[in-house]
C-alpha cells in the first residue's frame, strides 16, 4: 500500500489544489456541496452526494463509512457502485485494512493497485476495482467517518483529485454530522418511551412518581433506567438500576438487563435469586458493560420491603416518625463485574406514611466533591422536599438538587410514597387475572389499617376477588381493558364496587354461578346491575373494628 501523504506528518492543503484552477475547484465544490443536501434526510442526502462525487471525478463507485466510536468500527452507510456494502452492512475495524487506516490516520490514503494492498473489505476485490483514494470526514478535528472512491481500471489520483475530495468531505460532514445529530434525536425519543415505562402502575396505598432526563451534553441517551411492576404473588417490586457508559450500547445493554430482571422477577424467583441470575446473563453477554442496581418487593399487609443491591447507591428511606435514613447499601458487586457471586437479601419496615426514594448517581454527583458529600446533601435536600406540594415528590427532589446549575449526567428517580388510610379507595385495575394477587393485597391492607377483624378480612378479600374474577372473565374479550374497584368504610359496613364496562357473555351451563354463591355466603348483601354501560358488583358487609 503506497498511502499519498506529501509532506510527510500532514497534507499540504496548497498542494492539493495543484491540479484544479481556483474557478473549476469552486465551481466542483459548489456542485458537491449544494445547500439544499442539507435539506434532505441523511440517507437521501448521502446518496445524491456520492452520484455527484462519482460524475466529477469519473470514478466507479464512492461509498461512504460513518463510525461507530462505541464499537471502534465503520460502518458502510451509502455506496454507489459497490451498493452490497450496505446491504450486507459491511463493518470494518479502525486501523486495519484501507478505510480503517483512513480514519485511524486522519489523513488521505490513495493506492494505485490493490494487488499487494491489505484489504478487509473482500466487497473491492469482488467488484474489480483496481484504484482507491480515501479521505476522512472530520468535524471539528474529530473524525467521524471515511469517503472513498474507487474505479475498476488502473487509475492515478493526482493532489486535485484528493484535494477536491477532501474539502468536498470537509463541508459535507458538517452536514452529516448535522443530520446524525437530528437521527439520533429521534432514536432517542423512541428508546426513551421504548424502555422506560409509559406510566406508573395504579396501587392502592401507594403514590408513585418519577423522572427521567438525560445529561446536558454528549449522547443524549444513556443506561439509567427505573422501573415499578406486581409480582405473581401480588407485591409490587420496584427497581433502579444504572448502565456504565453513555450512548446506543449503554441503552441497549440496559434494554436486556431491565427485561430480564423482570422476567426473572415474573417467574417467581427471590429477590436475591433474580439478581444473582441477573448477574451470571450479563456476565456471560460480555458487552464490556457493568451495572448497578437495585430491587425492592413491598408487601402491603405486612408493611415490608425485601432488597437487595448490585453495587447500586443506598436508598433514602423517610419514616413518618421523621427519620431519615439510607438503606440497601451495596451490599454486592455490580452486575457482570464478577461471575459466580451470590446476592443477599435484606428486610425493612415500610410502615404507613414512608417515603422511599430510588436515584441513580447522576443525582449527587459533582466533579471534585467526595460521593459522602453528595449523600448528605440530598438527605437535605429529601428533608425539604416532604415539606412542599408543588409537583410531584421526584420533581421537588430534582428541582432542589438541580438548584445550583444543570446536573452533567443522566439521571433517573422514583419515588414510593405510603398514603394514610383513608376510609374510601378507589382504583382501576387492568383486566388481567395476573393482577388478582395484587388487588387481594391492595384490600387486605386497607382492611389492615381500618382495623378490620382478621376473619372479617379474609371474607370480603374473597368476595372482592371473585367479583373482579368474574369481570375478567365475562365482561371483556381480547385486549386491552380496565374495572374499577371502590372501596369505602361507614356506618360499621364496608362497601366496595366492582364496575366494568364490557358486554358479559352468556353463562356456560356447568358455571351455575358458583362466584355469585360465594359472594353471597361471605358478604351480606350483594347486589348485580347489567346494563348497557357495563355491569356493577356491590358487595355490602358489617363490620367490626379492632381497637
Amino acid at each position: 500500500m503506497e498511502p499519498y501523504a506529501p509532506g510527510g506528518s500532514g497534507w499540504a492543503r496548497t498542494d492539493a489544489v495543484a491540479g484544479a484552477t481556483a474557478e473549476e475547484l469552486t465551481e466542483s465544490l459548489r456542485e458537491l456541496t449544494d445547500p439544499a443536501l442539507g435539506r434532505l434526510l441523511l440517507e437521501d442526502m448521502l446518496k445524491e452526494l456520492l452520484e455527484r462525487i462519482r460524475a466529477r471525478l469519473a470514478v466507479d463507485t464512492a461509498t461512504v463509512l460513518l463510525l461507530d466510536s462505541e464499537r471502534g468500527v465503520l460502518v458502510a452507510r451509502a455506496s454507489r457502485g459497490i451498493e452490497q456494502e450496505v446491504r450486507e452492512g459491511v463493518q470494518l475495524p479502525l486501523g486495519r485494512g484501507f478505510a480503517g487506516r483512513v480514519a485511524s490516520e486522519a489523513r488521505p490514503i490513495v493506492i494505485e493497485s490493490l494487488e499487494r494492498a491489505e484489504i478487509v473489505n473482500p466487497l473491492l476485490r469482488e467488484r474489480g476495482i483496481c484504484s482507491l483514494l480515501g479521505v476522512p470526514l472530520l468535524v471539528e478535528g474529530r473524525v467521524i467517518g471515511v469517503l472513498h472512491v474507487g474505479s475498476v481500471t488502473p487509475r492515478v489520483f493526482d493532489a486535485g483529485d484528493v484535494g477536491l475530495l477532501q474539502l468536498a468531505a470537509d463541508r459535507v460532514a458538517l452536514a452529516i454530522d448535522k443530520a446524525q445529530l437530528s437521527e439520533h434525536r429521534t432514536v432517542t425519543e423512541i428508546m426513551q418511551r421504548t424502555l422506560l415505562p409509559m406510566r406508573l402502575p395504579e396501587v392502592p396505598g401507594l403514590r408513585f412518581s418519577a423522572k427521567y432526563l438525560p445529561a446536558g451534553e454528549g449522547p443524549k441517551i444513556g443506561g439509567d433506567w427505573y422501573d415499578v411492576f406486581h409480582l405473581s404473588d401480588g407485591r409490587v417490586a420496584f427497581v433502579i438500576g444504572d448502565v456504565s457508559g453513555r450512548g446506543a450500547v449503554a441503552a441497549s445493554v440496559m434494554a436486556e438487563a431491565r427485561t430480564a430482571l423482570r422476567a426473572y422477577a415474573l417467574e417467581g424467583h427471590d429477590v436475591d435469586t433474580v439478581m444473582t441470575l441477573l448477574n451470571e446473563l450479563l456476565s456471560s453477554i460480555r458487552r464490556d458493560r457493568s451495572a448497578t442496581a437495585a430491587l425492592f418487593a413491598l408487601e402491603l399487609e405486612r408493611q415490608e420491603l425485601t432488597m437487595v443491591s448490585a453495587g447500586h447507591l443506598p436508598a433514602v428511606l423517610l419514616s413518618p416518625d421523621g427519620e431519615q435514613r439510607f438503606i440497601s447499601e451495596a451490599i454486592g458487586p455490580p452486575l457482570g463485574a464478577v461471575t459466580g457471586h451470590e446476592y443477599t437479601a435484606q428486610r425493612v419496615s415500610f410502615p404507613t406514611g414512608s417515603t422511599l426514594l430510588l436515584y441513580t448517581d447522576g443525582l449527587i454527583e459533582r466533579r471534585d466533591e467526595p460521593i459522602d458529600v453528595g449523600l448528605q446533601r440530598l438527605l437535605e435536600i429529601s428533608r425539604g422536599a416532604l415539606q412542599g406540594q408543588e409537583r410531584t415528590f421526584a420533581e421537588r427532589i430534582y428541582k432542589r438538587a438541580a438548584s445550583d446549575g444543570p446536573l452533567r449526567d443522566d439521571v433517573a428517580l422514583l419515588a414510593i410514597e405510603s398514603l394514610p388510610h383513608e376510609p374510601r379507595m378507589r382504583f382501576s385495575v387492568e383486566a388481567t387475572t395476573r393482577n388478582l394477587a395484587g388487588l387481594r393485597r391492595a384490600i387486605a391492607s386497607w382492611l389492615t389499617r381500618l382495623e378490620i377483624s382478621e376473619r372479617e378480612r379474609f371474607d370480603i378479600v374473597l368476595a372482592c376477588s371473585e367479583a373482579a374474577g368474574n369481570a375478567i372473565e365475562h365482561a371483556y374479550g381480547p385486549g386491552e381493558s380496565t374495572f374499577s374497584v371502590d372501596c369505602e368504610w361507614a356506618g360499621g359496613e364496608v362497601r366496595i364496587r366492582v364496575a366494568d364496562t364490557g358486554a358479559w357473555r352468556p353463562q356456560r351451563r356447568d358455571e351455575r354461578g358458583r362466584g355469585l354463591m360465594l359472594m353471597r355466603e361471605f358478604m351480606d348483601s350483594v347486589n348485580v346491575e347489567r346494563g348497557q354501560h357495563g355491569t356493577v358488583v356491590t358487595l355490602v358487609k358489617r363490620v367490626s373494628v379492632q381497637r
